[in-house]
């Protein structure tokens, strides 16, 4: 690709590869994270929730919260 960008978004633990008859360990050797391309993706965070924040959306705001601490195994 010589230079190319590539957008990845998303949350990356909803997003682990399939593999056919393969285990577990398949799987996590195969996902993007595992890959010597890691090392040179640039990540960027977008922090704030615009639909909490334009609209004063609490109840989307706890929803998301939520969705946090279980991605992140808090929960």
């Amino acid at each position: 690709m010589g230079g190319g960008v590539v957008l990845l978004e998303g949350d990356l633990k909803q997003t682990l590869p399939v593999i056919e008859s393969g285990t577990a360990a398949d799987e996590i050797n195969a996902c993007l994270k595992a890959s010597y391309l890691w090392t040179k993706v640039e990540k960027l965070y977008l922090p704030t929730n615009m639909r909490v924040q334009l609209f004063s959306d609490v109840e989307s705001g706890a929803y998301a919260q939520k969705l946090l601490e279980i991605g992140e195994g808090h929960l």
